[in-house]
């Protein structure tokens, strides 16, 4: 390493102070590591809290996180989250089904990834804890899952809630055997087998197992009756009815909990821990953290993939793979660094900062050196620090994760009474002194005596006094508002929606508050305005843990993929983000609420450790990549040689001869902090309407471009999604060719021949339009007369026919009463005359013009039967009539002979039928064909029997009249249906 080199790694170093590590015991001795592949998120992984894991049937790995979910295929990365239309991004269970399904176990449900498509479905009611953290699928392709310790499987779609044997519900852990039979473990009963529709006792419990939670159940590889029964404590083994302890002279060296079991393709026996995983072999126990090539943290999956590959998902350090016992690695152990995960962030009255670590209670750190002053013995639980916090007493106060609040008073660690067991995510003091808590069972505070509760019974993970009497809390679904200790039930930032919220902070009158998915949301507390700021806007990742304020009011940002800041602008709102300036800044994942700036230094708490940021250096603006054309290439005819341009500025807007219509552009990005990272989107104006996917081609090749005038335009996008902020553009024209030649010529003359045929089919195509003109001038006549005469003949008739009615009813008035004959002759008369005016009605109807539609048929028929079943006791219905049903023409003698057909079975039905019920029903079964149905419930008639006064005969003729047909269908008091099927002209 040269000087020059030097002297920049002493530069950089002095812009950036990391610590992600702490020195441990210093030894000379020789470290033995094993051999693990590490992958994180700085290999593309979601989010490092790994769950669950499970393989596909295409062999793809699943990773369930607290960031969604995560598909690895050894190369690349697909995520699946809220952002993606994942109901929960808190993944705690995935299994793929025989069918090639994903199913994801969420803290608010189920969802399932198919076809390429996320589908949640809805919890079941009565359902209050919502986290499913087991799915299998049994012979049968039944799902079944856990959801707040009860069995449900998936049932058309649906969450049905299922009690084991009918009366147990506590249900703690599933699996399958060999022939797909699901078995479940029901706390303090025993284990149980479901065969068929029944359920089975396979163990019964017996102490110490009556008083255990059974976490998992797994059968052996080699002996498929042999089923292992995993608790926090110990493991069990259950075989031939029997049930025993497993290893239990050799587990018992093991302190940490027990959190998960797999068996390798070896049949040994692996143990996730909250402090790294072990591993049972040939009766010797290996102990794998970080001493030795893997990791001390959390291991709360392990998985032996269908290639027999063992996977290792850790809480805060990513999945780990082992390759195996081929080889072991020996070296020195001095200067080991570990990375514990950095849960909070608090200073001392001595100016020292405290670190709340998972796992390794609580540290101190001078500036030089970490001591730790707190690890508590009585257990590992009471180590998993969450929060920290210093009131104005100059107080520590102490959250864990499961072991409650403790107080530190620069001496002694105290537990405050009546929080024993509880998790405490964060702690803030308001403006009265008194001690509020962010728990997962809601809000509570803390009045120096007593611990109280106020109603917000939601999981609450971030805290913000607004003034004396207001506390802003954030849930998993946005934020709510307390006044006076009593929630604002109205109180609502709809932009968050149902955003996790993270943290928050006060800067100005501001509130700044980080989201799990959506960024940082900027809440104006006076006009109520909102402004988001996300990745699009330069924040490195939408995920948002930590945020702080420096001295220079830049708003730090702690994201899953490192460190950003940004300037507010209060007037406006407008934000600038700023990226840092060193050349190659390290991928760090934040820890929620754990930031703080104290000295001119910006403290990260984060997932392998502790970043810290020298504050008083300068930042500039994140600038993306600055792109250049960087050559241009010009082939000759038949490519026979080239020519490069190098000065594209210097040839903008050259034209170019047909002939030299080969070119391939040169394009760079400069973008000196990761060159490597650079993409490209660009585009051939005159060719391309819009840019290309990024790619990594810095050339573009047009071998064969067509004559016209071009504007090339390329951008750069950096590996962190930053837009260049140029677009570099070269213009250029080729001119169409022009032969003089005998080609030239000959086409020419063909031009004339084609130029001469064309007007002659014009004056054709003159000809004929003119008399189609004609044709339709004829047909409009006819249509005309059509219409004249339907309007003559009504208003003649019509007339006729009601001078008849009018003279019979004023001859009905004068006979005298004792003559009933006569009268009844009259009577006659004018029922006639009534008769004769409704057949002619539809005669007339059917010469109008605008009837020969499908549209007005169909109405014609619907109004007959209304008007046929009027003042009777059959209920008449017609279904099927639409407007795009205008636009159907059909010839006169359709119209009337349809309407005919149907009136006269419609006067069937009322005469004969003696129905309750009528349906007319209008289709096409196909493209072309028209189909209309009538149905009926009457007593119906034997079809077989020839029977007159049904009118079919006269039906069938007309049918035919038409090309169409008819076909009845009816039995002895099952009613009639019969079909009028015929070809119309439908448009396409």
């Amino acid at each position: 390493m040269d000087n020059r080199i030097k002297d920049i790694m002493r530069r950089v170093i002095g812009l950036m102070v990391v610590a992600c590590g702490f020195l441990i015991n210093v030894s000379d001795a020789l470290a033995q590591k094993y051999m693990f592949s590490h992958y994180d998120i700085e290999n593309g992984l979601i989010q490092s809290q790994v769950n669950k894991i499970y393989q596909d049937n295409s062999h793809r790995l699943w990773m369930g996180t607290l960031g969604g979910a995560c598909r690895f295929d050894g190369m690349d990365y697909y995520a699946i989250s809220k952002a993606t239309g994942l109901i929960n991004n808190f993944v705690f269970a995935i299994y793929t089904d025989k069918q090639g399904t994903v199913w994801f176990g969420t803290s608010h449900g189920l969802a399932c990834f198919k076809d390429q498509k996320i589908h949640n479905y809805t919890i079941p009611p009565g359902i209050k804890i919502t986290w499913i953290n087991q799915l299998k699928q049994d012979a049968d392709g039944t799902i079944w899952g856990i959801i707040g310790n009860r069995l449900f499987k998936v049932n058309d779609n649906k969450l049905v809630v299922v009690k084991v044997a009918g009366i147990y519900d506590t249900v703690s852990a599933i699996t399958t055997n060999k022939q797909g039979k699901l078995f479940a473990a029901v706390h303090s009963a025993g284990i149980f087998c479901l065969n068929g529709k029944n359920w089975e006792t396979y163990l019964k419990f017996s102490p110490p197992f009556t008083d255990v939670y059974v976490q998992k159940l797994l059968f052996d590889k080699q002996e498929p009756d042999k089923l292992f029964i995993q608790t926090f404590k110990f493991i069990g083994v259950g075989q031939k009815g029997k049930l025993t302890i497993y290893a239990g002279d050799i587990l018992k060296r093991i302190a940490a909990s027990f959190l998960t079991i797999e068996l390798d393709a070896y049949n040994d026996i692996w143990i996730g821990t909250n402090s790294g995983a072990y591993r049972l072999k040939n009766n010797k126990l290996t102990h794998f953290d970080n001493s030795n090539g893997f990791s001390s943290a959390s291991v709360t999956d392990i998985y032996n993939d269908k290639d027999n590959n063992l996977w290792l998902g850790t809480q805060g350090d990513g999945v780990y793979r082992y390759n195996g016992d081929d080889y072991v690695i020996y070296d020195r152990s001095n200067a080991v660094k570990e990375q514990p995960i950095v849960m909070a962030l608090a200073q001392d009255n001595e100016r020292n900062v405290l670190l709340g670590i998972d796992g390794g209670g609580v540290a101190r750190f001078d500036g030089k050196s970490l001591t730790n002053i707190w690890l508590n013995s009585t257990g590992i639980d009471y180590r998993r620090v969450q929060a920290l916090y210093k009131d104005h007493n100059g107080i520590i106060w102490v959250g864990t994760s499961g072991s409650g609040l403790w107080k530190y008073d620069g001496r002694n660690f105290t537990i405050i009474k009546g929080t024993e067991h509880n998790t405490i995510n964060n702690i803030v003091e308001d403006a009265d002194n008194l001690l509020w808590l962010a728990m997962p069972r809601g809000l509570y505070y803390y009045d120096k005596s007593n611990f109280n509760a106020v109603g917000v019974n939601v999981h609450t993970s971030a805290l913000l006094p607004l003034s004396r009497d207001s506390i802003l809390y954030g849930t998993q679904e946005g934020v709510g508002l307390l006044i006076n200790k009593r929630t604002v039930p109205d109180f609502k930032i709809k932009q968050m929606g149902t955003s996790a919220i993270f943290c928050m902070i006060k800067y100005k009158n501001f509130a700044i508050i980080g989201t799990d998915d959506q960024g940082v949301y900027i809440w104006d507390r006076n006009n109520g305005h909102v402004r988001n700021l996300q990745v699009k806007d330069g924040l490195k990742a939408n995920s948002i843990y930590s945020l702080a304020v420096d001295e220079f009011g830049l708003i730090w940002v702690g994201t899953g993929r490192g460190v950003s800041r940004f300037k507010l602008n209060q007037q406006n709102m407008d934000c600038q983000v700023f990226n840092t300036s060193y050349s190659k800044e390290q991928i760090i994942e934040s820890n929620q609420n754990a930031m703080l700036y104290y000295d001119h230094k910006m403290y990260v708490g984060t997932t392998k450790g502790m970043s810290v940021y020298n504050t008083s250096m300068p930042v500039t603006s994140s600038l993306g990549p600055y792109v250049i054309i960087n050559n241009i290439k010009l082939y000759g005819p038949n490519n026979s040689k080239s020519k490069i341009l190098i000065d594209a500025a210097q040839y903008n807007n050259m034209v170019l001869p047909y002939s030299q219509n080969h070119l391939a552009i040169g394009f760079l990005g400069v973008y000196l902090k990761s060159p490597e990272s650079v993409t490209y989107q660009y585009r051939l104006t005159g060719l391309d309407d819009k840019f290309c996917a990024p790619m990594k081609n810095d050339v573009v090749d047009y071998p064969s471009l067509p004559p016209g005038q071009y504007t090339f335009e390329v951008k750069a996008i950096s590996g962190d999604g930053q837009l260049s902020k140029n677009v570099a553009s070269f213009s250029f024209e080729i001119t169409p060719p022009f032969y003089r030649t005998y080609i030239f010529q000959f086409g020419a003359i063909l031009f004339l021949i084609f130029v001469g045929v064309g007007l002659q089919y014009f004056f054709h195509e003159r000809k004929l339009q003119r008399q189609r003109s004609l044709e339709a001038m004829k047909r409009e006549e006819k249509l005309k007369i059509r219409q004249q005469t339907a309007e003559d003949f009504h208003d003649d008739l019509g007339n006729k026919l009601t001078r008849i009615t009018v003279l019979s009813d004023i001859l009905d008035a004068k006979m005298d009463p004792d003559k009933a004959e006569q009268k009844k002759l009259v009577s006659q008369i004018k029922q006639n005359a009534a008769a004769l005016y409704n057949g002619t009605r539809d005669i007339l109807w059917a010469m109008d013009p605008k009837s020969d539609n499908l549209y007005e048929v169909l109405n014609h028929i619907k109004e007959t039967g209304i008007e046929t079943f009027e003042d009777t006791m059959v209920e008449f219905v017609f279904e099927g009539i639409s407007d795009e049903q205008k636009a159907i023409k059909l010839p006169m003698e359709y119209s009337r002979n349809i309407t005919m057909i149907f009136k006269e079975l419609l006067n069937n039905v009322l005469k004969h039928a003696d129905a309750r019920h009528v349906k007319v029903e209008f289709n096409y079964p196909e493209k072309d064909q028209a189909k209309i149905r009538i149905t009926d419930d009457g007593m119906g008639f034997d079809t077989s029997a020839t029977k007159r006064g049904h009118g079919l005969n006269n039906v069938k003729a007309r049918a035919k009249r038409i090309g169409g047909e008819v076909t009845s269908t009816s039995a002895k008091g099952q009613g009639t249906a019969i079909e009028l099927i015929f070809r119309i002209n439908k448009k396409a």
